[in-house]
């Protein structure tokens, strides 16, 4: 195996930067331009592939020709028989975006749409050179430390097809950004990556994949399925607009999908124009988000707060009910307390009859008000604690009967806006009929247990409230529930709680961990978990989904320029940093 320190060709390899299951990974020095390059080495049970050596050299003239602003630029390239094969890229000083989400997830779905942006741009120039990537997702997008997206890996899963399935036919990488068509074996174009590119763009928004398993072969056939919870209701601040686009791209006939990238771009770039965002405003936009995301969010907030009720306003002033309401959902998600929305929403619950349509948009205006409804009763009392308990918060009252026998009175200035009789006349407005007179709609809510690790607090639309015994009962009616659920050694998850469950377990994610490695033995270098890490730098360890334990023992192995070996084992705990000196002398 090559060496740090030797020179291949004209590239001096300064130091191993990373590995993967393709290739090892150098940053190396272009000794005839003397500039800085990443220098990729293949495995050479992929170089001795003759046939993946003459892929390897079209698709590397083919993708050596782009020229993007998001896609990494190659600059040579290896594949002679008999000697090393390799591609020499620009070396990006950052981090992929799969850390990058592991390290602190993304709070709005619009940052996720502004990242996803970038890589459609990507593929968009890549598809009209013909080129088709196929293997679309956070490991192979790169995120610069100015924030600049890039997307890399052009051509190189075209190789690594062939080594995909070991003679058991167990998949090998991760298959969760496949497409049906490319599980099922059909022909593959460029709608393919417009299915990964809708599940990278899911995962960004929801805070998980669409499809998951317990190992790969499961994922896979979910795949087939092309099963998934709508994004919309795994994350209500995702908003119709931006759930459409996301449920059009991930379609399980490549038919359904957007004909192209580009017209992918164009729903985003859209969406982002009402959100306050101007999409040739994005590459700026990001920067400033990479540089310092908390205080980037907070003022985000007040950003999406402001546009999205103004936008709701004008479409009001258009006669556009259901864009209005819309917006004012988007804005509830944010803000349930937000006062001049509910004072817009009150005034048209107030009104006698909404006009024809409206019926369209009932779903929308309910999930608005019923936002501030569960935040208004879960405000804390005179002793601090929650005025209700979290099951009659998160539903309406035990039993609740609305009778038309007389057309229902509009809300008093005391009854809460999300309350049954506000939501009654406004499903009676909307629908623009008269009910028989015996009409009536019972709810009779059931509970479900949803079990959590111990510790763990669900959210009430503005606070954390403790769980007790590791148990938060649930009251569900007629529509599925979902619960924000966290612990301080584990991920904020969405709970989706459906009618007619008994118990639902959260499955409850442990936050990545850190190990800090340590050594002053001169050319030392270190390998964490079997890869290359620089020493000094934190190393993110990260759990296995569904691990029962929040530690875990992670391999530390450090050695010197003469090869000599300390290997440690280290436990590791979720959300904690571990130093790790060497034992080199």
């Amino acid at each position: 195996m090559i060496q740090v320190g030797e020179v291949l060709d004209k590239y001096e390899l300064l130091e191993r930067v990373g590995q993967g299951g393709m290739a090892i990974v150098y940053r190396g020095l272009d000794r005839s331009l003397k500039r800085v390059v990443a220098v990729k080495i293949l495995h050479r049970h992929l170089a001795d592939y003759q046939e993946a050596r003459d892929r390897f050299q079209r698709e590397a003239q083919a993708v050596a020709k782009l020229r993007h602003d998001n896609i990494l630029e190659i600059f040579d390239y290896s594949a002679k028989e008999g000697s090393e094969s390799y591609i020499v890229t620009e070396f990006i000083d950052g981090h992929t975006l799969k850390q990058v989400i592991t390290d602190r997830p993304i709070v709005y779905p619009e940052i996720g749409a502004m990242v996803v942006l970038q890589v459609c741009r990507a593929l968009a120039h890549a598809h009209a050179g013909s080129i088709l990537h196929r293997d679309v997702k956070p490991e192979n997008i790169m995120i610069r430390s100015d924030g600049v997206v890039k997307l890399m890996d052009f051509g190189i899963s075209h190789m690594v097809d062939l080594e995909r399935l070991t003679v058991t036919g167990q998949l090998l990488g991760s298959p969760a950004y496949m497409a049906p068509e490319h599980v099922e074996g059909r022909p593959l174009d460029f709608r393919t990556d417009v299915f990964a590119a809708g599940i990278v763009l899911y995962q960004l928004g929801v805070g998980k994949l669409p499809f998951e398993g317990k190992n790969p072969h499961e994922v896979l056939k979910r795949i087939a399925e092309c099963k998934f919870v709508d994004p919309r209701q795994a994350n209500p601040r995702i908003g119709n607009r931006l759930g459409r686009i996301i449920l059009r791209a991930m379609a399980a006939s490549p038919d359904d999908r957007y004909p192209s990238i580009a017209e992918m771009v164009v729903a985003l770039e859209g969406y982002l124009d009402e959100s306050g965002l101007p999409s040739d405003k994005i590459p700026a936009e990001l920067a400033r988000y990479f540089s310092a995301p908390a205080s980037y969010e907070e003022a985000l907030k007040t950003r999406l707060v402001d546009t999205l009720t103004r936008a709701g306003q004008a479409k009001l002033d258009d006669d556009n009910r259901a864009g209005a309401l819309d917006a004012f959902d988007r804005v509830m998600t944010i803000d349930a307390q937000n006062a001049r929305v509910l004072a817009i929403l009150d005034r048209l619950n107030r009104r006698a009859r909404l006009k024809t349509g409206a019926l369209a948009v009932l779903g929308i205006g309910v999930v608005a008000l019923g936002a501030y409804f569960v935040n208004e009763r879960q405000k804390p009392g005179p002793s601090g604690a929650p005025n209700v308990d979290v099951a009659s918060a998160l539903t309406l009252p035990a039993t609740t009967t609305i009778a038309h026998d007389d057309p229902p009175p509009p809300p008093r200035h005391d009854e809460p806006i999300g309350s049954a009789a506000a939501v009654a006349a406004i499903a009676r407005d909307a629908a623009d009929v008269t009910p028989s007179p015996d009409a009536s709609v019972a709810v009779e809510p059931t509970i479900v247990n949803v079990r959590v690790l111990p510790g763990s607090s669900y959210f009430d639309g503005a606070h954390w409230i403790a769980i007790k015994d590791a148990v938060l009962p649930v009251a569900v009616t007629d529509r599925a529930v979902d619960v924000q659920i966290k612990s301080p050694e584990t991920a904020i998850v969405t709970v989706h709680v459906e009618p007619g469950a008994k118990v639902v377990n959260a499955e409850q994610q442990f936050v990545p961990g850190t190990i800090t490695p340590h050594c002053t033995v001169a050319g030392a270098s270190v390998e964490i978990a079997g890869q290359t890490r620089k020493l000094d730098n934190p190393a993110t360890i990260l759990f296995e989904h569904n691990a029962m334990s929040s530690t875990q023992i992670v391999k530390v192995v450090f050695y010197d320029a003469s090869g000599r070996a300390d290997t440690q084992e280290i436990d590791v705990t979720a959300g904690k940093t571990q130093e790790v000196t060497c034992g080199l002398h």
